[in-house]
């Protein structure tokens, strides 16, 4: 009995250390995830946008008492484009999120993915650039974002059909959201947010 006792409080203590240990940890990595998590996003939102001089952010609230930010490339007084984003769960490992950047003719500018759970080597090579851009690059942002396969105009990578769908998803509930929003943005360019543009 008394040995049951010290294994007992033995376990406790290594449960409590390890406890501790971990939280630590979280609270150690915390701040650098979120520091590279702005990075990338930033990142991302340089690549979808036209060249433009500083950055604008303009938050809307939702009617169900949500955020949605819309970021904005601005060169004078004139808005270059816009980007925001946007989450499909019709991912086949799960969400896919990414970053849609339109010019001001309304004419999709880039597409970014930000995180994904997709098979590597399959849909995990939505990821690069090079294809993202040929696939949806200078397509309007109100045009028909459903797949060849489905009826629509959209390529999708062979064996990566599933995720193709997503990003395709993704694109055109941010482009619904982007069209109801677009007219409660701030008629005059708000104060720049980022000092530094995107301008080569």
């Amino acid at each position: 009995m008394k040995e049951t006792i010290v294994m007992a409080v033995k376990l406790s203590l290594i449960c409590a250390v390890a406890a501790f240990a971990l939280a630590n940890v979280a609270d150690v990595t915390r701040g650098p995830i979120a520091a590279s998590q702005a990075r990338a996003q930033r990142e991302a939102v340089e690549a979808v946008l036209p060249s433009f001089v500083r950055l604008a952010v303009d938050t809307l609230q939702t009617d169900a008492d949500q955020e949605r930010i819309y970021f904005r490339g601005v060169d004078g007084e004139q808005t270059t484009g816009t980007a925001f984003k946007s989450v499909s769960g019709l991912g086949y490992s799960g969400e896919i999120e990414i970053m849609v950047g339109v010019d001001a003719s309304g004419q999709v500018n880039g597409v970014r993915v930000l995180r994904h759970a997709e098979t590597p080597g399959l849909g995990a090579n939505y990821a690069a650039p090079p294809l993202l851009d040929s696939y949806y690059k200078g397509r309007a942002l109100a045009g028909n974002w459903k797949l060849k396969k489905d009826g629509g105009e959209v390529d999708a990578i062979t064996g990566a059909t599933v995720t193709g769908r997503a990003i395709a998803d993704a694109i055109e509930q941010g482009a619904e959201r982007f069209a109801a929003d677009e007219p409660r943005m701030p008629a005059l360019v708000a104060p720049a947010t980022e000092p530094e543009g995107n301008q080569p």
